[in-house]
């Protein structure tokens, strides 16, 4: 890639991240991609991560500490104070490979017609062991199944798509992303690149291992009525979810690996029974008592 690409804008939202925030950070700066705006949007951070954002302020194009209505608002903030012809955002707990941008900038170029295009994903936990790849699902995602096949840090998106859809729901607390990349996916291609992209990092104190339930089933409603016209049954949904689940099984043998990211402490596997376990949701009872025996 040559000076002359497409900006790419990363904006990430945060708020009492400190333990994860500065890699990041990192991450977005080890891109191999030269042309790349970032932004930090702290909604008034409580713990380190001011300190930490100041130490990098001169590498940012933009960042604040404030309160916000939430993640939806401060990407959405973000987003005003940039310039860049390619957006995506990064969670201040997740990383991306370091040629996560080139690999999407250059996807996209590939296809002139895809709006959005995404990648696969890693799965980390807190101290940025693998627990297990999740190769993404390269079909249905121009269907109401979007949020069972997209990971969120792999996905960038033109802005001009983000206008004409009328950007994030800065009101919805949860489901923002389920329904801008629903939303895209009614108006555009979107197209699938075959790499991994994303590290997602799950952690107790992740907000989709404790409200997925509760307040993602309530934004998800919303959403499939709102923007798909219809009702998702909970067993349509349990087959959606099972279908991308053995897909990510039966592929993730043939997936290539990433060069692991310099943020990270040197690459660990954990055993089959912890990644087994950290794979279930929070609220799971048999991961509670699976905890009582795995430290």
């Amino acid at each position: 890639m040559t000076e002359s690409g497409p900006l790419v804008t990363i904006v990430t939202p945060s708020y009492n991240q400190a333990h994860f925030l500065e890699q990041t950070m990192q991450s977005v700066f080890n891109q191999t991609y030269p042309r790349v705006e970032y932004i930090v949007t702290d909604a008034g951070s409580k713990d380190d991560s001011v300190n930490i954002i100041k130490k990098y302020e001169h590498r940012l194009k933009y960042w604040h500490s404030h309160r916000d209505k939430g993640s939806a608002d401060g990407i959405h903030q973000g987003y005003q104070q940039s310039t860049g012809e390619i957006l995506t955002w990064l969670n201040s707990d997740d990383v991306l490979a370091e040629d996560a941008v080139e690999q999407a900038v250059s996807a996209l170029l590939r296809n002139p017609d895809a709006v959005m295009v995404y990648g696969n994903r890693m799965v980390i936990d807190e101290k940025g062991r693998v627990l297990y790849l999740r190769p993404s699902l390269p079909v249905l995602s121009r269907s109401p199944y979007i949020s069972t096949i997209l990971p969120q840090e792999t996905c960038f998106f033109r802005r001009h798509i983000y206008d004409e859809t009328g950007g994030l729901d800065a009101d919805m607390w949860f489901g923002f992303d389920y329904d801008l990349f629903s939303k895209i996916a009614r108006r555009g291609r979107i197209a699938y690149a075959r790499d991994i992209w994303g590290f997602f990092r799950k952690h107790r104190a992740a907000r989709s291992m404790l409200q997925t339930a509760t307040i993602g089933a309530q934004d998800a409603a919303v959403v499939h009525q709102r923007v798909w016209g219809r009702k998702i049954g909970a067993v349509e949904w349990k087959l959606a979810h099972a279908l991308v689940k053995s897909y990510a099984i039966a592929a993730a043998p043939f997936v290539r690996k990433p060069p692991w990211p310099r943020c990270l402490p040197p690459m660990q596997k954990v055993g089959v029974v912890r990644a087994y376990m950290e794979a279930l949701h929070e609220t799971s009872k048999l991961k509670r008592v699976l905890r009582l025996f795995i430290r």
